[in-house]
């Protein structure tokens, strides 16, 4: 059977130092003034004096707008005083520079710019029609891929759920990943957004959505990130490690864009929502329960990702096999210091269960690229086995 394939990208330059190039790709895009979107923490940290002199030794105008948010998704008002800043400055390159959520706000600003309304209004699939003005994303951490994808992630405060805006308008016109920007993360955002690369290479692996170019991307990331992972967390100076987790990260992000997660980040983003957990954590503490539930159907390619992940699956059956998977994936997550089950969070109360999983399963632009087709009562099921620890 042929299958058809789209593949999209942006414009990608990746490397050390890389970051020096955010003028001159300013300028190739038409660029006259700029716009940088950034947090408190990387202000800090001297990336934004990196990327402010490449602009500036461009010859471009620029203003730098740092973004302030009490959650670790950022709500929707955020996005939309942004995009105020957008339209009332006149500036016609918008440049992300942080982690996936200052990427998404910035995203989203742009959007805003040229698209009605609220972000509200463009939850769910190719609901934004126009783009906006020109993007850059340069992310500081080595994570969320949100650099080189079509999303952007929001609290909604109305509902307290996290909402996604899916729509090719948003795919940014230039990513520039360099690794010496994610030195100064700290651990913990290290590991937690190790993870959700990871996943984001992993779970389209086993989803409806994989095709060959993916699945390739997919099992090299998954090979790189596990087995850097752990020494950039623990030596952050590592600069082969940072490299290295950069490259996966990427990876990990084109994957995603082309095939997209599924079941995993459906059931995360109610817990996301209630209780504020930072996004790998929310996807660390599910990802055993709903590889469980899907084994019945991708058993084989878990035990790929197993093989990938440095795992000796010779000679053994594939059930077997995914139990051997299901072991070495809770290792790894334990090994950086991420909880495995939702007890290990904090999270010992079940009685928001039926919540969890009626909105886990109206998410179904998600749940439509799961091996299984899932009733509410069985992704109950999953969050109830989601209690349990495995090792």
């Amino acid at each position: 059977m042929w299958q058809e394939i789209p593949f999209s990208t942006p414009d990608i330059v990746f490397g050390m130092d890389t970051v020096r190039y955010t003028g001159a790709k300013a300028k190739g895009l038409g660029g006259k003034r700029v716009l940088v979107i950034t947090g408190p923490s990387v202000k800090s940290s001297g990336a934004l004096d990196k990327v402010l002199d490449s602009i500036k030794g461009a010859g471009l105008d620029c203003d730098v707008s740092v973004q302030q948010r009490s959650t670790p998704e950022p709500s929707t008002e955020v996005a939309e005083r942004a995009a105020k800043q957008v339209v009332d400055g006149n500036f016609d390159v918008v440049v992300g520079l942080g982690g996936g959520s200052i990427l998404d706000v910035a995203k989203m600003a742009s959007a805003l710019a040229t698209n009605p309304g609220k972000v509200r209004d463009y939850f769910g699939p190719g609901k934004v029609k126009n783009r906006g003005c020109a993007t850059i994303m340069i992310p500081t951490t080595a994570g969320t891929g949100s650099e080189v994808t079509k999303h952007a992630v929001f609290l909604d405060e109305e509902n307290n759920v996290k909402k996604v805006v899916a729509s090719s308008a948003l795919l940014p016109n230039v990513a520039i990943i360099d690794p010496m920007l994610t030195v100064s993360c700290p651990r913990n955002v290290t590991s937690a957004s190790g993870f959700d690369a990871w996943l984001h290479a992993a779970e389209p692996f086993v989803s409806k959505n994989a095709n060959p170019i993916t699945d390739a991307i997919a099992l090299e990331a998954v090979r790189i990130i596990t087995k850097n992972l752990g020494v950039a967390w623990s030596d952050p100076n590592d600069l082969e490690a940072r490299y290295q987790m950069s490259l996966g990260s990427l990876m990990s992000g084109l994957v995603l864009n082309n095939s997209g997660t599924s079941l995993v980040h459906a059931l995360a983003y109610p817990i996301g929502g209630e209780f504020h957990t930072p996004h790998g954590i929310s996807l660390s503490v599910l990802l055993i329960a709903c590889f469980k539930a899907i084994a019945a159907s991708k058993g084989p390619r878990i035990v790929r990702l197993a093989e990938s992940m440095g795992e000796n699956m010779e000679g053994l059956s594939v059930r077997d096999g995914v139990e051997v998977a299901l072991d070495a994936m809770a290792a790894f997550m334990k090994s950086v210091e991420l909880p495995t089950c939702l007890e290990d969070a904090g999270i010992t109360d079940r009685g928001s269960i039926g919540r969890w999983a009626q909105d886990g399963w109206n998410e179904r632009r998600l749940l439509g690229r799961c091996a299984r087709d899932l009733t509410v009562d069985d992704i109950a099921k999953i969050y109830e086995d989601a209690f349990e620890p495995r090792l």
